[in-house]
């Protein structure tokens, strides 16, 4: 766990703060509108696109009705017929989404000299007679007034200003009245005038004096910026081209009678094309033969729209957006939750719980979307990202610091391998803030007779017998993973199961006795080489229950063990006669089957009866329990001890007699 590594929750402040700043910058980036258009293309994904309404009908001026027809705009005879045809199947009301904002020329196949065959007065009669059809204008193109004076009502064509994604998402109910023509007499899109016809209604549209909904007859329609989003389909619903209605020969007259019926321009060239916010695969009736990819997959026809803004409405199925409000909370409470799960997380743990949790964000804001809420998208995924970035990084920073600290604090006195191991799983707080009762082995050595030696010495010799004596001695302790607990003057103190855990910790101990001896050579003979008096030492171990931690002053500490199984190393050391190795019976107990062992009858340790308590001397040692028995080498290095010395004796004389003369 983090929170154990790293000290405590009083550390989660700093994990929490860098949440709360990644929090604060993606907060900054939505408000600042800097990341738009990203932000509405994602969130257009999570439109609902649901089926159709089979109420609403199209009848299209597709690429085959202008391949017969010819040029296109089409001759306002060829409207009337298809208007009358229409109307004889008694539709609820026809919504003609093409602009009539032209006179068209006589028929020259129906004049005759001197008589020209009006082709506008019998669009006009049409429309009069159908009774039911509303016509479409814009600001800059209005019907003209022979057909809107005989129209049921004429409406905005216009739809929303396209979003930074460049994807038109709604339409505007209450379009500004110098933003459409004269004739929209309710100042309303068309659609709305023809669902109000469909629907029999003579309500007026409400809005209310926040801008954030309208009331249209039974529906409440909510707005986002004055305007309604709509719920786009996927581009279905009933089709009869605009021939076929011309021919009188709808396939399926029975999808006109008792329907709403859009009339529009379905082909390329017919300048009624849109983005909007849902893509869906085109049909081959979209495009012309010789152009069968005219259109992107989000792209879709003006009347299409218009029928899927009054599918909208007959289904009652809005669109809402989360509130900015709801995305900044959103986004801080996120970025601050991450925050402090990475902090109680390990580092893989922490990034498969990132992801995983941006995955249930994107499952549920999908599920919401389905219900038509449409939520972030995108800062809140990239908040709970960068906060887990910034979190893992203040992560990585204060487990750095910790490593550093453990190093810096154990590097002199611990073997460099267990210094690694300490720093990547301990913090120092662990470590030495508090003391803790563990069974550790101790082992104290001290060179013999240095004090009286000492003081025949000079300064410098004796500080250079010293650090030599040292270097070796510690060598070879940090060799057997053992923690150097201290130097006092010539006493070396040595402990091991602390602060790593090591469960052979006795055995390691007497094995670094072992050494300490056998290497007595090597340490003689190079204090000889620098003009030094050879030293000898005796070894004391022993192992038992101690407190161990960070002991000493507010100014002054130091990382130590304290009890009686240190006091009672320290006297078997102050007894241990020079290379012997002496023991107590929790150490010969914990490691019995690899070394043998001689009791020192009579030998009395202050403090201690001689009755009840144990000394042993180790004699011998073994590799494994199979293997053979390695003497300690304590004669051997008596002698070379005895053979240095002399060494050391003469090369003094000689340097006695060299400075007399």
């Amino acid at each position: 766990m983090v929170r154990e590594r790293l000290g405590d929750w009083r550390l989660a402040w700093r994990f929490a703060l860098a949440g709360l700043l990644a929090g604060l910058l993606v907060a900054a980036l939505s408000t600042r509108g800097v990341m738009n258009g990203p932000f509405f293309a994602a969130q257009d994904q999570l439109f609902p696109a649901p089926a159709p309404d089979k109420s609403v009908s199209f009848i299209a001026v597709d690429a085959n009705s202008v391949g017969v027809f010819g040029s296109y705009p089409f001759s306002n005879l060829d409207h009337a017929k298809v208007i009358s045809y229409l109307a004889s199947l008694h539709p609820k009301v026809i919504l003609f989404d093409i602009p009539l904002d032209q006179l068209t020329i006589p028929d020259p196949e129906l004049s005759t000299p001197g008589h020209p065959f009006d082709t506008n007065k019998p669009l006009a009669a049409a429309i009069k007679a159908a009774g039911n059809v509303v016509l479409v204008c814009t600001a800059d193109v209005s019907p003209q007034d022979l057909f809107a004076a005989d129209a049921a009502a004429v409406g905005e064509r216009g739809l929303g200003i396209p979003d930074e994604a460049n994807a038109v998402r709604g339409v505007v109910l209450r379009p500004d009245p110098s933003q459409t023509c004269d004739r929209n007499e309710a100042d309303e899109p068309a659609f709305l005038q023809a669902l109000r016809m469909a629907q029999g209604m003579t309500d007026a549209l409400e809005i209310n004096a926040a801008g954030t909904q309208a009331t249209f007859g039974p529906h409440r329609i909510p707005l986002v910026g004055n305007q309604m989003l709509i719920n786009f389909t996927r581009g279905g619903g009933p089709t009869c081209s605009y021939l076929d209605a011309f021919n009188a020969s709808c396939p399926h007259p029975e999808q006109i009678t008792n329907h709403i019926v859009v009339v529009g321009t379905k082909f390329i060239d017919g300048g009624d094309v849109y983005s909007q916010a849902v893509s869906f695969p085109h049909d081959s009736s979209f495009c012309p033969k010789s152009r069968p990819r005219c259109m992107l997959d989000n792209q879709n026809y003006g009347y299409r729209i218009q029928g899927d803004a009054m599918t909208t409405i007959l289904s009652d199925r809005y669109i809402r957006l989360q509130p900015s409000s709801s995305m900044l909370l959103a986004i801080l409470v996120l970025s601050l939750l991450v925050a402090v799960i990475v902090y109680v997380l390990s580092f893989r743990v922490a990034a498969l719980f990132t992801g995983a949790l941006l995955g249930a964000y994107y499952v549920g804001i999908f599920i919401l979307g389905k219900s038509g809420y449409l939520a972030d998208p995108l800062y809140a995924p990239i908040a709970i990202v960068l906060s887990a970035s910034f979190s893992m990084a203040a992560r990585y920073v204060l487990e750095d610091r910790e490593r550093r600290k453990v190093e810096r604090i154990f590097g002199h006195y611990v073997d460099p391998r267990i210094v690694k191991q300490l720093a990547a799983t301990h913090s120092v707080g662990e470590i030495i803030s508090r003391g803790e009762r563990r069974d550790l082995t101790l082992l104290f050595v001290d060179i013999r007779g240095f004090t009286a030696m000492s003081e025949a010495m000079q300064a410098e010799d004796v500080l250079s017998v010293i650090q030599h004596y040292l270097d070796d001695m510690s060598a070879l302790i940090l060799k057997w993973d053992g923690t150097i607990d201290k130097y006092v003057g010539d006493e070396v103190v040595a402990l091991w199961n602390a602060p790593v855990s090591q469960p052979a910790h006795a055995l390691l101990a007497v094995r670094c006795a072992y050494d300490l001896i056998a290497q007595a050579s090597a340490l003689q003979s190079k204090l000889v080489e620098h003009g030094l008096p050879p030293v000898s030492w005796g070894i004391g171990i022993n192992s038992g229950p101690a407190v161990v931690g960070n002991m000493g002053s507010k100014d002054r500490l130091q990382y130590t063990a304290l009890g009686d199984t240190v006091n009672t190393a320290a006297r078997f050391c102050s007894a241990a006669p020079a290379f012997n190795i002496l023991i107590g019976w929790p150490t010969y107990e914990a490691c019995a089957e690899y070394i043998a062992v001689d009791e020192m009858p009579g030998l009395q340790l202050k403090g201690k009866s001689a009755e009840k308590f144990r000394v042993l001397r180790v004699s011998a040692i073994r590799e494994n329990a199979g293997a053979q028995w390695v003497p300690i080498p304590t004669d051997a290095a008596l002698e070379s001890y005895e053979t240095y010395k002399h060494h050391y004796a003469q090369q003094s004389v000689f340097a006695a007699q060299e400075a007399d003369t």
